[in-house]
């Protein structure tokens, strides 16, 4: 009795050709999962350099705005809105180049409280803060603070 059973010996040519494809198609997907990452890692670097612009920013509002101390040095609260006439931004917006090799742009905006009573609106001011900046494609992003500031403290 004679078999026609043949031994298989290795893979074929269409197996190695399909199995390269498949590896292929993988090592593209990691490729471009890298490349997203990154961009997702530059953006939350500069989402963190322009909020701690922007937290600086209200910190020099709420630590400078005049109270009745005294104290010299401090901001009146009438000059809260007056513009440089230099640059024509608000007098008392900081320079945003707090951090070394990165590009953003400062925006401070300050208005009394519209509506209500108005002696409440005559004595607090809202402050609003946006920093933002260009990503790498090129779109705009941009981080917002917003608070209010009283004309009294909390020892009047």
């Amino acid at each position: 009795m004679t078999s026609n059973v043949r031994l298989v010996k290795g893979f074929s040519l269409l197996e190695v050709i399909i199995s390269l494809a498949v590896l292929s198609v993988g090592v593209l997907g990691l490729v471009k999962m890298q490349a997203y990452m990154e961009v997702k890692s530059e953006n939350a670097l500069k989402t963190l350099d322009a909020l701690y612009i922007a937290e600086s920013q209200m910190e020099y509002y709420q630590r400078r705005v005049n109270n009745v101390s005294g104290a010299t040095g401090l901001i009146l609260f009438s000059e809260l809105e007056e513009d440089d006439p230099v640059t024509s931004k608000l007098k008392h917006c900081l320079s945003p180049e707090l951090t070394v090799g990165t590009v953003f742009e400062l925006d401070c905006d300050v208005a009394n409280v519209s509506g209500g009573l108005s002696t409440l609106s005559s004595a607090l001011k809202t402050i609003k803060v946006t920093v933002s900046w260009a990503d790498r494609r090129g779109l705009s992003q941009a981080v917002s603070l917003k608070t209010a500031v009283s004309k009294y403290s909390e020892f009047d």
